[in-house]
């Protein structure tokens, strides 16, 4: 083994080696190569829809012995009313733990450990997730299992107690982070009382019922109201059967979607700050950001990237991390929205004597991004990255599938992967700066700070300034996470 290694290294220097001397450079980074050429797969080749109209992006994938599953269920806490946020998360939770008409829930953990498989139901703010892995000589059995939880949960009274326990526990401990604060109140100021800004509270936990569970999965779970991705070692056809009967009998149904209110998106700009005795500051500063199908969105991920997603090669690092050494963490985000706008938004993590000063160095680049044209090496780097990290949407079998599922379930066009490359190498620095002086505005932020006011608001010796410069300073206080 060691020899056939020592071999193989020999080979490629050699190969190397072979190269330069052929190209004549003295320098790795000077030789070309020539491109690499890779075609998207077409979603529309693996897209199959069942009479019940369940979606299915499928693939055969015989590399490992596998069984990989994951359905996007339009089923989040976004539909929670406000009297019982918590409800969507713990109707998930206790679809997986509170047992079926046909197995508790301790016999599916018993046999799901028993075939080392796992099956997992995730709740976010727009969808659930719920998904399968396992081996693929397990098919049949997880499968069964898995149709079971979601056609026939019984929500075991006893699992609810337990699983309300945990949460309660959870949200006792909501403020003890604050990286946790920083991102719950951040988003409480933008979108203030708006569903996206809610967060469970140990009233809104205590009025869920088993019964609340019960209409919340026979309101959202039907088979034509969600979309599936596989991949596995197996035939393909044989695989549809499989699913077509362990889901016959669950049949379509008219959903009826709550009416959510639009996002009110005037800002109150200002600086506000929360107490925590520690000795960083958490910040993040910001406002509005876009929605997905915003036709300028690869304008705006090229600025981004330039600006503070570019890890290591963005402005924001450069400057705050690498050359004033005040961070390890820091950064922008250009949110994007599939209902309701993003978020955008910088972030750092500092001493407290260094806060005004980090504000001000990354407000100094959003400015600049408005104002000048960026670099064309600034350039070249962003569309190149975005370009070379195209084939990971295509990584692996399971991959593919699920980013089409998710393609289809954010309501993007199909031809979104063939178009993807060209339409990044179209943007030039001319768009990115409209975009900038389109979408930031540096003059009408919300900056929040989490962390010792007096420490933050003190500062050091590298700003004279103050962080009044920033906005009007409020100090706000934490709503008590267990208010009755």
């Amino acid at each position: 083994m060691k020899c056939k290694l020592l071999l193989s290294m020999i080979l490629i220097i050699l190969i190397s080696f072979s190269i330069s001397y052929s190209q004549k450079v003295s320098h790795p980074s000077q030789l070309k190569f020539k491109p690499l050429k890779f075609e998207p797969p077409d979603p529309l080749d693996y897209r199959i829809q069942l009479n019940n109209g369940m979606i299915i992006y499928i693939k055969e994938d015989h590399k490992l012995p596998l069984f990989q599953l994951n359905a996007y269920i339009r089923a989040g806490s976004i539909y929670d009313p406000k009297d019982k946020i918590g409800l969507a998360e713990l109707t998930g939770s206790l679809m997986r733990t509170g047992g079926t008409k046909n197995m508790s829930g301790d016999e599916i953990d018993e046999t799901l450990d028993f075939i080392a498989a796992n099956i997992n139901i995730y709740v976010s703010k727009f969808y659930t997730t719920a998904s399968i892995s396992s081996m693929a000589k397990d098919i049949d059995e997880v499968l069964k299992i898995y149709a079971d939880i979601l056609m026939n949960p019984v929500f075991d009274e006893q699992k609810i107690k337990l699983r309300k326990e945990e949460v309660i526990d959870a949200i006792k401990r909501r403020n003890d982070n604050p990286r946790t604060i920083v991102a719950n109140e951040f988003n409480r100021l933008l979108y203030k009382n708006h569903p996206l800004s809610w967060l469970p509270s140990l009233k809104t936990i205590n009025n869920i019922s088993r019964e609340d569970m019960v209409e919340f999965h026979r309101r959202y779970f039907a088979p034509n109201n969600m979309i599936i991705a596989i991949a596995s070692d197996f035939n393909k056809g044989e695989l549809l059967q499989k699913i077509k009967r362990v889901f016959s009998g669950w049949n379509k149904k008219e959903i009826n979607f709550p009416v959510l209110p639009d996002v009110d998106i005037n800002i109150k700009p200002g600086v506000y700050m929360i107490q925590k005795n520690i000795n960083q500051g958490f910040i993040r500063f910001g406002h509005f950001g876009v929605r997905l199908n915003n036709p300028d969105i690869y304008a705006l991920r090229i600025m981004n990237f330039i600006l503070g997603g570019g890890s290591f090669t963005s402005r924001i690092t450069t400057t705050v991390r690498s050359n004033e050494g005040l961070s390890y963490s820091q950064g922008s985000r250009m949110g994007e929205g599939t209902i309701f706008p993003g978020l955008f938004y910088c972030y750092v993590q500092t001493k407290s004597s260094t806060v005004p000063y980090a504000i001000y160095l990354i407000l100094k680049h959003v400015r600049e991004m408005t104002e000048e044209l960026v670099l064309d090496s600034e350039m070249e780097t962003a569309r190149n990255t975005l370009i070379e990290r195209f084939p990971e949407f295509f990584s692996t079998a399971f991959t593919t599938m699920n980013n089409f599922a998710k393609l289809e379930f954010n309501q993007q066009p199909f031809d979104y992967y063939k178009k993807y490359r060209d339409r990044i190498k179209n943007v030039t620095k001319e768009d990115v700066l409209r975009v900038a002086k389109k979408y930031l505005h540096p003059d009408n932020m919300i900056f929040l700070i989490v962390g010792d006011i007096e420490k933050c608001k003190a500062g050091g010796s590298k700003y004279k300034g103050s962080l009044e410069d920033f906005g009007k300073v409020n100090i706000i206080q934490l709503e008590s996470s267990v208010r009755k």
